[in-house]
């Protein structure tokens, strides 16, 4: 590794002699000056330099790394639905022992979303990161071998508490990886392959494994009558990122000067600028004056609760909170809302496989536009347009054709809003709090998935379809009302964002 050094010169006032002592010819005092904190030149030239070097195969990678472990996580999310009916016949486990497995997995979430926050904007981004796969790969493998109910809620519970800080640091890690240009393009990326992609991936990967592969896995695990012991096991696949991310992905450089760790920092960006996670004879550029004078910047816990940031809490929490919960209400109930209008189980289950494609296209409609428009305006119309759906589904949607088009554009529009939220929320805090942040908009937003549901098959049962539909389109509206409070973020760094 070298060493080459760029130095910039620092121009520190040394104090004018007072007029009394230039009369009489005498050498003034030493002036004593206050410790300076370079804090804002440093952040001002750390986004300059990250801008500068813009998108290259390095942060690609790195796109990949974090892509995976989201994809990875979200069929681990689905995996009780998914050995459930396996469970109930080898074990005789009820349906209420798998919606306790259910709970274990969720209510674990929410705490590790908080935990991994806090923890990440204290320890790092890249060592929660490798942390939290470790975790629930290693819950998962707890469920693999569980030899009875205890156990397997108890390696849920563990799986949970990795899931949810998986994409909260994940989300981190991307947004103070990348350029200013590029960043929105990347968080969106990420619903694509977590969201988008991975709810689907997880039923045919429970297809494959429990009903054509499994039974003709080795026996070691229990047989063909416990192939679902192998969705758990073969979901420890991503610890083995661990052992490239370990050695190769450097920390973010924001998080470092964040901490004050210029030498770090300046080697983390030499990285990024190589091109390569695994340079040969690496020069290390000066990008950052070896003499700046910073200090470590401290998390608050409470600071995403007071003042501007409190502000800003509170209008991507509620978005979040409303649009995840009507994301989470028709995930649930399209199914049955579709045998209700006439259709066989069979049908209406192809019919929500197909209205869920619109999710996918959504997402990657979101993740080209929030590179070229402005956040509240992106995130109105979409939440609008989610509302119009929802509100015009039980007029219209009258045959088949007609409820396809509407199911599906319902899907496009909510995760076309979700993906803009998803890019927006980075941008609202500063680096010493932005993955706790993250994980408290995390977590309002699965607490609205998880109360929603319920209020919903209530009006389902007592007034049909049309009452849930009003209330899926009710919490669009909540997001049109909240947008125009947030502030506007589109096309800065973040530390412009946040220099004050």
């Amino acid at each position: 590794m070298h060493y080459r050094s760029d130095p910039e010169p620092v121009n520190i006032p040394l104090g004018e002699p007072s007029a009394s002592t230039a009369t009489r010819g005498t050498i003034p005092p030493p002036v004593t000056e206050a410790p300076i904190n370079d804090q804002r030149r440093a952040n001002l030239l750390l986004a300059s330099t990250m801008d500068r070097i813009g998108t290259n195969r390095c942060h690609k990678v790195i796109l990949s790394i974090v892509v995976i472990g989201a994809f990875f996580d979200v069929i681990e999310q689905n995996t009780v639905g998914i050995v459930g009916p396996s469970l109930k016949e080898q074990w005789g486990i009820s349906a209420t022992g798998i919606g306790l497995l259910a709970s274990a997995t969720f209510g674990a979430m929410y705490a590790g979303a908080a935990l991994a926050g806090w923890l990440s904007d204290l320890k790092g981004r890249k060592t929660m990161f490798n942390f939290n796969l470790a975790l629930y790969s290693l819950g998962a493998l707890v469920c693999a071998f569980a030899p009875n109910f205890a156990v397997l809620v108890t390696g849920r519970v563990i799986v949970g508490l990795g899931l949810g800080g998986e994409f909260v640091v994940g989300m981190t890690l991307l947004a103070e990886m990348t350029s200013t240009q590029f960043r929105s393009t990347a968080l969106s990326l990420l619903q694509v392959g977590a969201g988008g992609l991975g709810n689907p991936a997880a039923y045919l990967f429970g297809l494959l494994t429990v009903g054509i592969v499994g039974p003709h896995l080795p026996e070691f695990l229990g047989g063909p009558d416990a192939s679902w012991r192998w969705v758990f096991a073969l979901l420890c696949l991503p610890a083995l990122l661990i052992l490239y991310t370990r050695r190769h992905m450097p920390e973010t450089p924001r998080y470092l000067v964040s901490k004050a760790r210029i030498e770090a920092a300046n080697k983390s960006l030499s990285v990024l600028e190589s091109g390569r996670l695994n340079p040969r004879d690496l020069v290390v550029t000066d990008h950052l004056p070896s003499d700046l004078q910073l200090t470590e910047e401290k998390p608050r816990l409470t600071e995403i609760l007071r003042g501007r940031l409190g502000r800003n809490s509170a209008v991507l929490g509620s978005c979040t909170a409303a649009l995840f919960g009507a994301q989470f209400v028709l995930l649930t109930f399209w199914p049955t809302i579709l045998v209700e209008q006439g259709y066989a189980v069979d049908t209406s289950l192809a019919f929500t496989m197909i209205i869920f494609i619109g999710a996918v296209t959504g997402a990657i409609f979101a993740s080209y536009l929030n590179t070229r428009c402005r956040r509240r305006p992106t995130v109105f119309v979409a939440a609008a347009l989610s509302c119009a759906s929802a509100i015009a589904f039980p007029f219209l949607a009258h045959g088949s054709t007609a409820i396809l088009i509407l199911g599906f554009l319902f899907e496009f529009f909510s995760w076309w809003a979700n993906c803009s939220i998803s890019a927006w929320c980075p941008e609202l805090y500063p680096t010493r709090v932005r993955a706790l942040g993250i994980g408290c908009i995390s977590n309002l937003g699965m607490i609205g998935g998880a109360l929603l549901p319920p209020l919903a098959g209530a009006l389902l049962g007592s007034l049909g379809a049309s009452a849930l539909l009003t209330l899926v389109a009710a919490m669009c509206a909540i997001v049109l009302i909240a947008v125009p409070f947030g502030p506007e973020t589109f096309g800065h760094s973040l530390e412009e964002l946040h220099e004050s």
